[in-house]
Protein backbone atom coordinates (compact mmCIF):
# COMPACT_ATOMS: atom_id res chain seq x y z
CA UNK A 1 0.00 0.00 0.00
CA UNK A 2 2.72 2.46 0.93
CA UNK A 3 4.52 1.98 -2.38
CA UNK A 4 1.32 2.67 -4.31
CA UNK A 5 0.73 5.87 -2.33
CA UNK A 6 4.30 7.04 -2.97
CA UNK A 7 3.96 6.44 -6.73
CA UNK A 8 0.70 8.38 -6.98
CA UNK A 9 1.39 11.46 -4.87
CA UNK A 10 2.33 14.19 -7.42
CA UNK A 11 3.85 16.66 -4.92
CA UNK A 12 5.12 16.34 -1.40
CA UNK A 13 2.65 18.54 0.48
CA UNK A 14 -0.40 17.86 2.69
CA UNK A 15 -3.02 18.86 0.11
CA UNK A 16 -1.55 16.68 -2.63
CA UNK A 17 -1.35 13.75 -0.22
CA UNK A 18 -4.92 14.09 1.01
CA UNK A 19 -6.20 14.48 -2.56
CA UNK A 20 -4.36 11.33 -3.64
CA UNK A 21 -5.75 9.28 -0.77
CA UNK A 22 -9.27 10.53 -1.58
CA UNK A 23 -8.83 9.44 -5.21
CA UNK A 24 -7.46 6.03 -4.26
CA UNK A 25 -10.38 5.40 -1.89
CA UNK A 26 -12.95 6.58 -4.45
CA UNK A 27 -11.43 4.28 -7.10
CA UNK A 28 -11.38 1.28 -4.76
CA UNK A 29 -7.58 1.03 -4.62
CA UNK A 30 -7.84 1.59 -0.88
CA UNK A 31 -10.91 -0.29 0.31
CA UNK A 32 -13.09 0.15 3.38
CA UNK A 33 -11.53 -1.31 6.52
CA UNK A 34 -7.92 -1.19 5.28
CA UNK A 35 -5.41 -0.15 7.91
CA UNK A 36 -3.26 2.78 6.83
CA UNK A 37 0.50 3.08 7.40
CA UNK A 38 1.53 5.21 10.35
CA UNK A 39 2.17 8.93 9.99
CA UNK A 40 5.88 8.33 10.55
CA UNK A 41 6.02 5.60 7.88
CA UNK A 42 4.29 7.79 5.29
CA UNK A 43 6.47 10.79 6.17
CA UNK A 44 9.68 8.77 5.78
CA UNK A 45 8.55 7.23 2.49
CA UNK A 46 7.54 10.58 0.96
CA UNK A 47 10.28 12.71 2.46
CA UNK A 48 7.69 14.86 4.19
CA UNK A 49 7.52 16.10 7.75
CA UNK A 50 5.32 14.12 10.15
CA UNK A 51 3.39 17.36 10.78
CA UNK A 52 2.57 17.62 7.06
CA UNK A 53 1.29 14.04 6.90
CA UNK A 54 -0.70 14.56 10.10
CA UNK A 55 -2.33 17.63 8.52
CA UNK A 56 -3.38 15.53 5.50
CA UNK A 57 -4.73 12.83 7.82
CA UNK A 58 -6.79 15.41 9.76
CA UNK A 59 -8.36 16.63 6.53
CA UNK A 60 -9.21 13.06 5.52
CA UNK A 61 -10.73 12.36 8.95
CA UNK A 62 -12.75 15.56 8.61
CA UNK A 63 -14.08 14.33 5.26
CA UNK A 64 -14.88 10.93 6.82
CA UNK A 65 -12.48 9.16 4.46
CA UNK A 66 -10.27 7.91 7.30
CA UNK A 67 -10.91 7.14 10.93
CA UNK A 68 -8.23 7.40 13.60
CA UNK A 69 -8.60 5.64 16.93
CA UNK A 70 -6.33 5.84 19.92
CA UNK A 71 -4.19 2.68 19.92
CA UNK A 72 -6.25 1.41 16.99
CA UNK A 73 -4.42 3.14 14.19
CA UNK A 74 -5.99 4.73 11.13
CA UNK A 75 -8.37 2.84 8.85
CA UNK A 76 -10.27 3.60 5.65
CA UNK A 77 -13.97 4.45 6.08
CA UNK A 78 -14.89 4.98 2.43
CA UNK A 79 -15.19 7.68 -0.25
CA UNK A 80 -15.51 11.30 0.84
CA UNK A 81 -19.07 12.17 1.79
CA UNK A 82 -20.21 15.68 0.91
CA UNK A 83 -21.21 17.77 3.90
CA UNK A 84 -24.92 17.98 4.55
CA UNK A 85 -27.12 20.35 6.48
CA UNK A 86 -27.95 17.49 8.83
CA UNK A 87 -30.45 19.28 11.06
CA UNK A 88 -32.26 20.74 8.07
CA UNK A 89 -32.35 17.35 6.33
CA UNK A 90 -33.74 15.60 9.40
CA UNK A 91 -36.42 18.24 9.94
CA UNK A 92 -37.50 18.13 6.30
CA UNK A 93 -37.67 14.33 6.30
CA UNK A 94 -39.60 14.32 9.58
CA UNK A 95 -42.34 16.39 7.98
CA UNK A 96 -42.77 14.25 4.85
CA UNK A 97 -46.30 12.93 4.62
CA UNK A 98 -47.42 14.57 7.87
CA UNK A 99 -50.56 16.66 7.25
CA UNK A 100 -50.10 19.36 9.92
CA UNK A 101 -46.67 20.99 10.02
CA UNK A 102 -46.35 23.48 12.85
CA UNK A 103 -42.60 23.06 13.25
CA UNK A 104 -41.14 24.83 10.21
CA UNK A 105 -40.87 28.62 10.26
CA UNK A 106 -42.64 28.95 6.94
CA UNK A 107 -45.54 31.28 6.18
CA UNK A 108 -49.09 30.08 5.65
CA UNK A 109 -49.38 30.60 1.90
CA UNK A 110 -53.16 30.88 2.14
CA UNK A 111 -52.87 34.25 3.90
CA UNK A 112 -49.73 35.71 2.29
CA UNK A 113 -50.16 39.10 0.56
CA UNK A 114 -50.53 38.78 -3.23
CA UNK A 115 -47.45 39.43 -5.39
CA UNK A 116 -48.85 40.06 -8.87
CA UNK A 117 -48.64 43.85 -8.65
CA UNK A 118 -45.19 43.66 -7.08
CA UNK A 119 -43.71 41.69 -9.97
CA UNK A 120 -45.43 43.84 -12.58
CA UNK A 121 -43.91 46.92 -10.96
CA UNK A 122 -40.50 45.27 -10.69
CA UNK A 123 -40.42 44.56 -14.41
CA UNK A 124 -40.77 48.28 -15.08
CA UNK A 125 -37.24 49.00 -13.89
CA UNK A 126 -35.13 50.26 -16.81
CA UNK A 127 -32.13 48.30 -15.48
CA UNK A 128 -33.83 44.88 -15.77
CA UNK A 129 -31.47 42.60 -17.77
CA UNK A 130 -28.56 45.01 -17.29
CA UNK A 131 -25.43 42.83 -17.21
CA UNK A 132 -23.66 44.97 -14.61
CA UNK A 133 -24.77 43.85 -11.15
CA UNK A 134 -25.32 46.05 -8.12
CA UNK A 135 -24.98 44.80 -4.54
CA UNK A 136 -28.50 46.10 -3.94
CA UNK A 137 -31.01 47.71 -6.28
CA UNK A 138 -31.70 51.39 -5.79
CA UNK A 139 -35.38 50.71 -5.13
CA UNK A 140 -34.70 48.13 -2.43
CA UNK A 141 -32.10 50.27 -0.71
CA UNK A 142 -34.51 53.21 -0.62
CA UNK A 143 -37.19 50.89 0.83
CA UNK A 144 -35.15 49.43 3.69
CA UNK A 145 -32.47 51.98 4.58
CA UNK A 146 -34.75 54.54 6.29
CA UNK A 147 -35.79 51.91 8.88
CA UNK A 148 -32.35 50.31 9.31
CA UNK A 149 -31.34 50.41 13.00
CA UNK A 150 -28.12 52.31 12.19
CA UNK A 151 -26.48 54.00 9.21
CA UNK A 152 -25.00 51.17 7.14
CA UNK A 153 -21.69 51.63 5.38
CA UNK A 154 -22.51 48.98 2.77
CA UNK A 155 -25.73 47.17 1.83
CA UNK A 156 -26.33 44.12 -0.32
CA UNK A 157 -29.18 41.79 -1.18
CA UNK A 158 -28.88 38.03 -0.73
CA UNK A 159 -31.01 34.99 -1.40
CA UNK A 160 -32.53 35.14 2.07
CA UNK A 161 -31.26 35.88 5.55
CA UNK A 162 -29.56 32.53 6.09
CA UNK A 163 -27.64 33.02 2.83
CA UNK A 164 -26.37 36.35 4.14
CA UNK A 165 -25.26 34.81 7.43
CA UNK A 166 -23.57 31.97 5.56
CA UNK A 167 -21.70 34.42 3.32
CA UNK A 168 -20.54 36.41 6.33
CA UNK A 169 -19.25 33.24 8.02
CA UNK A 170 -17.66 31.81 4.86
CA UNK A 171 -15.62 34.97 4.36
CA UNK A 172 -14.41 35.21 7.96
CA UNK A 173 -14.23 31.73 9.48
CA UNK A 174 -11.73 28.94 8.84
CA UNK A 175 -11.73 25.30 9.95
CA UNK A 176 -10.94 25.05 13.64
CA UNK A 177 -12.10 28.57 14.47
CA UNK A 178 -14.45 29.22 17.36
CA UNK A 179 -17.67 31.12 16.68
CA UNK A 180 -19.90 32.48 19.45
CA UNK A 181 -23.59 31.72 18.90
CA UNK A 182 -26.72 32.53 20.86
CA UNK A 183 -28.18 29.39 22.40
CA UNK A 184 -30.65 28.24 21.34
CA UNK A 185 -30.23 29.51 17.80
CA UNK A 186 -31.28 28.92 14.19
CA UNK A 187 -30.53 25.29 13.35
CA UNK A 188 -29.16 26.23 9.93
CA UNK A 189 -26.45 28.33 11.58
CA UNK A 190 -25.22 25.23 13.41
CA UNK A 191 -25.25 23.26 10.14
CA UNK A 192 -23.21 26.01 8.45
CA UNK A 193 -20.62 26.08 11.22
CA UNK A 194 -20.23 22.31 11.08
CA UNK A 195 -19.76 22.48 7.31
CA UNK A 196 -17.05 25.11 7.78
CA UNK A 197 -15.30 22.96 10.37
CA UNK A 198 -15.82 25.65 13.00
CA UNK A 199 -16.68 25.12 16.65
CA UNK A 200 -19.81 26.76 18.05
CA UNK A 201 -19.37 28.39 21.46
CA UNK A 202 -22.85 28.77 22.98
CA UNK A 203 -23.99 31.80 24.97
CA UNK A 204 -27.40 31.33 26.61
CA UNK A 205 -30.14 33.66 25.31
CA UNK A 206 -32.13 34.89 28.29
CA UNK A 207 -34.98 37.40 28.42
CA UNK A 208 -33.23 40.65 27.52
CA UNK A 209 -30.37 39.18 25.51
CA UNK A 210 -27.48 36.69 25.43
CA UNK A 211 -25.89 36.12 28.84
CA UNK A 212 -23.17 38.74 29.28
CA UNK A 213 -21.12 36.68 31.72
CA UNK A 214 -21.00 33.78 29.27
CA UNK A 215 -20.21 36.22 26.46
CA UNK A 216 -17.24 37.60 28.40
CA UNK A 217 -15.92 34.07 28.93
CA UNK A 218 -16.44 33.19 25.25
CA UNK A 219 -14.54 36.27 24.11
CA UNK A 220 -11.48 35.05 26.02
CA UNK A 221 -11.37 32.08 23.58
CA UNK A 222 -10.42 34.47 20.72
CA UNK A 223 -13.42 33.67 18.49
CA UNK A 224 -13.52 34.42 14.78
CA UNK A 225 -17.14 35.69 14.77
CA UNK A 226 -20.22 36.26 16.91
CA UNK A 227 -23.62 35.29 15.49
CA UNK A 228 -26.78 36.19 17.38
CA UNK A 229 -30.33 37.45 16.92
CA UNK A 230 -31.02 40.87 18.43
CA UNK A 231 -34.72 40.83 17.55
CA UNK A 232 -37.00 37.81 17.93
CA UNK A 233 -34.49 35.06 18.68
CA UNK A 234 -35.44 31.90 16.85
CA UNK A 235 -36.67 29.84 18.65
CA UNK A 236 -37.26 31.57 22.03
CA UNK A 237 -38.79 34.79 20.66
CA UNK A 238 -36.66 36.90 23.05
CA UNK A 239 -35.10 40.22 21.99
CA UNK A 240 -32.30 42.33 23.40
CA UNK A 241 -32.92 45.46 25.48
CA UNK A 242 -31.23 48.87 25.19
CA UNK A 243 -29.38 48.04 28.42
CA UNK A 244 -28.02 44.84 26.89
CA UNK A 245 -26.83 46.74 23.80
CA UNK A 246 -24.89 49.18 25.97
CA UNK A 247 -23.21 46.56 28.13
CA UNK A 248 -22.48 44.17 25.25
CA UNK A 249 -21.00 47.00 23.18
CA UNK A 250 -18.60 47.77 26.02
CA UNK A 251 -17.53 44.11 26.11
CA UNK A 252 -17.06 44.00 22.34
CA UNK A 253 -15.46 47.42 21.89
CA UNK A 254 -12.01 45.97 21.15
CA UNK A 255 -13.25 43.03 19.09
CA UNK A 256 -11.67 42.38 15.69
CA UNK A 257 -14.24 40.02 14.23
CA UNK A 258 -17.62 40.29 12.53
CA UNK A 259 -20.72 40.52 14.70
CA UNK A 260 -23.43 38.95 12.58
CA UNK A 261 -26.94 39.97 13.61
CA UNK A 262 -29.69 37.85 12.04
CA UNK A 263 -33.33 38.94 12.22
CA UNK A 264 -35.59 36.21 10.82
CA UNK A 265 -38.94 38.04 10.86
CA UNK A 266 -38.32 41.78 11.41
CA UNK A 267 -41.82 42.96 10.56
CA UNK A 268 -43.32 40.90 13.39
CA UNK A 269 -41.56 43.15 15.89
CA UNK A 270 -42.19 46.80 16.75
CA UNK A 271 -39.58 49.37 15.81
CA UNK A 272 -37.13 50.75 16.65
CA UNK A 273 -35.17 47.57 16.03
CA UNK A 274 -32.09 47.34 18.23
CA UNK A 275 -28.58 46.61 17.00
CA UNK A 276 -24.99 46.69 18.18
CA UNK A 277 -24.39 48.59 14.95
CA UNK A 278 -25.43 51.78 16.74
CA UNK A 279 -22.24 51.43 18.79
CA UNK A 280 -19.97 49.23 16.65
CA UNK A 281 -20.82 49.92 12.99
CA UNK A 282 -17.31 49.00 11.79
CA UNK A 283 -17.78 45.29 12.65
CA UNK A 284 -21.55 44.67 12.62
CA UNK A 285 -23.26 42.83 9.75
CA UNK A 286 -26.98 43.31 10.36
CA UNK A 287 -29.26 40.99 8.36
CA UNK A 288 -33.00 41.12 7.72
CA UNK A 289 -34.86 38.18 6.17
CA UNK A 290 -38.20 38.90 4.46
CA UNK A 291 -39.43 35.60 3.04
CA UNK A 292 -41.70 34.99 6.04
CA UNK A 293 -43.73 37.92 4.65
CA UNK A 294 -43.37 37.22 0.93
CA UNK A 295 -43.24 33.43 0.62
CA UNK A 296 -40.52 30.99 -0.29
CA UNK A 297 -40.24 32.02 -3.94
CA UNK A 298 -39.56 35.69 -3.17
CA UNK A 299 -36.62 34.86 -0.92
CA UNK A 300 -34.62 38.05 -0.43
CA UNK A 301 -32.55 39.14 2.53
CA UNK A 302 -30.64 42.36 3.07
CA UNK A 303 -27.30 42.75 4.86
CA UNK A 304 -26.25 46.23 5.93
CA UNK A 305 -23.47 47.51 8.10
CA UNK A 306 -19.69 47.07 8.06
CA UNK A 307 -18.17 48.19 4.76
CA UNK A 308 -15.22 45.87 5.30
CA UNK A 309 -17.08 42.64 6.01
CA UNK A 310 -20.01 43.14 3.63
CA UNK A 311 -17.72 44.08 0.75
CA UNK A 312 -15.98 40.73 1.30
CA UNK A 313 -19.37 39.02 1.08
CA UNK A 314 -20.16 40.86 -2.14
CA UNK A 315 -16.80 40.02 -3.72
CA UNK A 316 -17.37 36.33 -3.03
CA UNK A 317 -20.73 36.48 -4.81
CA UNK A 318 -19.21 38.05 -7.91
CA UNK A 319 -17.14 34.91 -8.61
CA UNK A 320 -20.28 32.95 -9.43
CA UNK A 321 -22.73 35.69 -10.48
CA UNK A 322 -24.65 34.76 -7.34
CA UNK A 323 -26.18 38.19 -6.96
CA UNK A 324 -29.93 38.55 -6.53
CA UNK A 325 -32.15 39.33 -9.51
CA UNK A 326 -33.27 42.97 -9.66
CA UNK A 327 -36.78 41.68 -10.36
CA UNK A 328 -36.86 39.92 -6.98
CA UNK A 329 -35.27 42.87 -5.19
CA UNK A 330 -37.67 45.38 -6.71
CA UNK A 331 -40.68 43.17 -6.05
CA UNK A 332 -39.75 43.17 -2.37
CA UNK A 333 -39.20 46.93 -2.48
CA UNK A 334 -42.72 47.35 -3.87
CA UNK A 335 -44.20 45.25 -1.05
CA UNK A 336 -42.41 47.44 1.48
CA UNK A 337 -43.39 50.82 0.00
CA UNK A 338 -46.65 50.68 -1.98
CA UNK A 339 -49.59 51.87 0.15
CA UNK A 340 -51.95 49.07 -0.85
CA UNK A 341 -49.25 46.41 -0.51
CA UNK A 342 -48.33 47.75 2.93
CA UNK A 343 -51.94 47.54 4.06
CA UNK A 344 -52.11 43.91 2.89
CA UNK A 345 -48.81 43.18 4.60
CA UNK A 346 -50.05 44.70 7.85
CA UNK A 347 -53.19 42.52 7.74
CA UNK A 348 -50.96 39.48 7.28
CA UNK A 349 -48.75 40.48 10.24
CA UNK A 350 -51.81 41.16 12.39
CA UNK A 351 -53.20 37.72 11.51
CA UNK A 352 -49.90 36.02 12.39
CA UNK A 353 -49.73 37.87 15.72
CA UNK A 354 -53.32 36.94 16.56
CA UNK A 355 -52.72 33.28 15.71
CA UNK A 356 -49.57 33.28 17.83
CA UNK A 357 -51.46 34.80 20.79
CA UNK A 358 -54.27 32.25 20.35
CA UNK A 359 -51.76 29.41 20.42
CA UNK A 360 -50.16 30.79 23.61
CA UNK A 361 -53.60 31.13 25.21
CA UNK A 362 -54.51 27.57 24.27
CA UNK A 363 -51.27 26.23 25.72
CA UNK A 364 -51.82 28.26 28.90
CA UNK A 365 -55.24 26.63 29.36
CA UNK A 366 -53.63 23.18 29.47
CA UNK A 367 -51.00 24.22 32.00
CA UNK A 368 -48.07 25.77 30.13
CA UNK A 369 -46.80 29.07 31.53
CA UNK A 370 -44.97 30.82 28.69
CA UNK A 371 -43.54 34.32 28.16
CA UNK A 372 -45.48 36.62 25.85
CA UNK A 373 -43.43 37.34 22.75
CA UNK A 374 -44.22 38.74 19.32
CA UNK A 375 -43.65 35.36 17.72
CA UNK A 376 -43.90 33.66 15.38
CA UNK A 377 -42.08 30.92 17.31
CA UNK A 378 -43.07 29.28 20.60
CA UNK A 379 -40.33 27.59 22.65
CA UNK A 380 -42.22 24.99 24.68
CA UNK A 381 -40.54 23.19 27.63
CA UNK A 382 -41.40 19.49 27.79
CA UNK A 383 -40.21 16.54 29.90
CA UNK A 384 -38.91 14.55 26.90
CA UNK A 385 -38.68 16.19 23.47
CA UNK A 386 -38.38 12.95 21.52
CA UNK A 387 -41.41 11.35 23.09
CA UNK A 388 -43.44 14.49 22.39
CA UNK A 389 -42.29 14.83 18.77
CA UNK A 390 -42.82 11.15 18.03
CA UNK A 391 -46.22 11.02 19.70
CA UNK A 392 -47.37 14.13 17.83
CA UNK A 393 -46.02 12.76 14.56
CA UNK A 394 -48.09 9.61 15.05
CA UNK A 395 -51.12 11.92 15.35
CA UNK A 396 -50.26 13.80 12.14
CA UNK A 397 -48.60 16.85 13.72
CA UNK A 398 -45.00 18.00 13.20
CA UNK A 399 -43.03 19.95 15.80
CA UNK A 400 -39.23 19.93 16.12
CA UNK A 401 -37.02 18.82 19.04
CA UNK A 402 -35.22 21.64 20.82
CA UNK A 403 -31.87 19.86 20.56
CA UNK A 404 -31.77 20.74 16.85
CA UNK A 405 -31.37 24.39 17.86
CA UNK A 406 -28.53 24.07 20.35
CA UNK A 407 -24.86 23.14 19.92
CA UNK A 408 -24.79 21.49 23.36
CA UNK A 409 -27.40 19.63 25.44
CA UNK A 410 -30.09 21.87 26.91
CA UNK A 411 -30.81 21.91 30.63
CA UNK A 412 -34.51 21.43 29.86
CA UNK A 413 -36.03 19.68 26.84
CA UNK A 414 -38.08 21.86 24.49
CA UNK A 415 -39.99 21.63 21.24
CA UNK A 416 -40.37 24.37 18.66
CA UNK A 417 -43.82 25.43 17.45
CA UNK A 418 -44.62 27.95 14.73
CA UNK A 419 -47.32 29.87 16.56
CA UNK A 420 -48.63 31.50 13.38
CA UNK A 421 -49.14 28.27 11.45
CA UNK A 422 -52.70 27.48 12.57
CA UNK A 423 -55.76 29.40 11.46
CA UNK A 424 -57.84 27.27 13.80
CA UNK A 425 -57.43 24.07 15.84
CA UNK A 426 -55.16 25.78 18.39
CA UNK A 427 -57.23 24.35 21.23
CA UNK A 428 -57.19 20.83 19.80
CA UNK A 429 -53.44 20.87 19.20
CA UNK A 430 -52.70 22.33 22.64
CA UNK A 431 -54.87 19.71 24.34
CA UNK A 432 -53.10 16.97 22.36
CA UNK A 433 -49.70 18.27 23.47
CA UNK A 434 -50.93 18.61 27.04
CA UNK A 435 -52.21 15.05 27.18
CA UNK A 436 -48.93 13.67 25.81
CA UNK A 437 -46.84 15.69 28.25
CA UNK A 438 -48.95 14.72 31.25
CA UNK A 439 -48.38 11.03 30.49
CA UNK A 440 -44.57 11.31 30.32
CA UNK A 441 -42.35 10.27 33.19
CA UNK A 442 -39.47 12.81 33.05
CA UNK A 443 -36.09 11.41 32.17
CA UNK A 444 -33.33 11.50 34.76
CA UNK A 445 -30.51 13.88 33.98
Amino acid sequence: MLERIVKRVPMRNPRALSRTIMEMVAEGELSQGMRMPTVREVADALGMSPAGVAAAWRELVDWRVLETRRRGGTTVLGPAVPRRATRYDVMMKASEGIPLNIGHLTPDKTILPPLERAFAAALGDARVHDAAPDPISQRLREAVEPNWPFQPGFMMATHGGIAAAELALQTSVRPGDRVIVDAPTVSRILDILEALGARAVPVTYREGGPDLGELRTALAMRPAAFVYQPVGNHPTGFSVTPEWIGRAADLLAEAHMPIIELVQAPLMHAQPWLSLGTRLPRIVVHVHAYNFFTGTDLRVGVAGGSSYYIDRMWQKLTFSSGWVSRILQNALAFQLTDATALAELQRYVDTCRRRHADMLDSLARVGFSLPRTDGPTIWLPVPDEYVVTNQLSSRGIVVHPGSYFAPAPLDIDHVLINGSALGSQQTLVAETIGSIVSAIVPRGR
